[in-house]
């Protein structure tokens, strides 16, 4: 009889959890276990049509903030009807501030409850106080705590005891491939001469965006044969369009929106700058070493990410024109194929699907 995980997120778009979540479906025995999803957002998930097709359901849940007698009603009207279906709860979280689902999964019999911690800090002194506080209480609930990284483990469970859950990536879709770095400049619009930087994340505060920028402007100084793609959406999105515009670089800035299409993109460049102020672990800097680029990172990202020397961590105490002079000094570079690295690292996704798979169906 094949096994239902619930998975509890906000909503099913091309974000860094919601990717992980999926390449564990995609690459997880699936005659063995499936996923369902509990989702606090309407709108629609960039994912949501996968889901469906792999065979999972998705359950619209409903928002904390929007009334928390409401909220807890349509938890409680959930469970009752589809709890019996479910060997385990596996709720994903950047905080402590909502552990109503992982609670009431308790008191609904649902015999695996897992709280997985994907991020290191979170702004605002409700988030935080409401993390402190629910910190002490929550393996009253729980069979099992996750973290992506021991950042992430101190910030929501302290010193208790967690398992490291690698957030693993498909290693073979971004191993550098000459043949799909010509076809993508083509199709880019890149020139050989042409230096291509990225950045994917998307558009909120703590991705740095204003100092990326900044430190993009300064490269073009020294090199006006150059290009930035940004991947992402998000709130900031206008004020970092207004950024570039007085940067004077809307000539070398280029939106690329959402994609499912990363691996392949990044083939085509030549340098990936991440200079976030924080990040549960930074999964997207995986996938850059992962297809052989130079990473230029902000030393506030946690040590597992670096995989590979071609990650370099840089103070975000230095100005942006030394992070400009620091980039430049490391470029051009011989690419080559990271894949037994990523492999032997741990973090191909296989082995990720696997120790789960194990855990779900223990």
């Amino acid at each position: 009889m094949v096994k239902r995980v619930l998975h509890v997120v906000n909503k099913m778009g091309y974000g860094g959890i919601e990717t992980l979540i999926m390449n564990i479906y995609r690459n997880i025995d699936r005659e063995k276990v499936q996923f369902d999803f509990a989702v606090a957002s309407k709108e629609k998930g960039e994912y949501d049509e996968e889901i469906k097709q792999l065979g999972g359901r998705i359950f619209y849940l409903g928002k904390r903030r929007n009334g928390i007698l409401k909220y807890k009603e349509n938890w409680k009207n959930f469970l009752q009807k589809y709890s019996l279906e479910f060997c385990a709860m596996h709720m994903h979280v950047c905080s402590l501030t909502d552990i109503l689902p992982i609670k009431l999964a308790k008191k609904y019999n649902i015999r695996i409850r897992i709280v997985h911690s994907h991020n290191e800090y979170q702004k605002g002194l409700i988030h935080n106080v409401l993390n402190f506080t629910h910190k002490f209480v929550i393996e009253k609930y729980v069979t099992n705590l996750f973290a992506c990284s021991q950042n992430s483990r101190k910030y929501c469970f302290g010193n208790k005891k967690v398992d490291i859950i690698k957030n693993g990536i498909d290693a073979k879709k971004f191993d550098f491939n000459m043949n799909v770095r010509n076809t993508m400049r083509k199709i880019l619009n890149l020139n050989a001469s042409t230096t291509a930087f990225i950045h994917v994340g998307r558009f909120a505060e703590e991705k740095n965006h204003v100092f990326l920028l900044e430190t993009f402007a300064e490269i073009v100084k020294n090199n006006l044969d150059t290009k930035l793609f940004l991947i992402g959406t998000g709130s900031k999105e206008e004020e970092i369009k207004a950024k570039i515009r007085k940067l004077k670089l809307q000539k070398y800035v280029v939106f690329l929106g959402l994609r499912n299409d990363i691996p392949d993109v990044l083939q085509a460049m030549d340098c990936f700058i991440f200079p976030s102020l924080h990040e549960g672990l930074g999964i997207v800097a995986i996938e850059a070493q992962a297809s052989g680029l130079k990473v230029f990172a902000s030393d506030t990202i946690p040590n597992e990410v670096k995989i590979t020397n071609l990650l370099q961590f840089i103070s975000l105490k230095k100005s942006q024109n030394e992070w400009a002079n620091i980039i430049l000094d490391n470029i051009p570079y011989q690419r080559v194929s990271t894949y037994e690295k990523i492999v032997e690292s741990g973090y191909d996704i296989g082995a990720v699907a696997k120790k789960l798979e194990k855990i779900y169906l223990s």
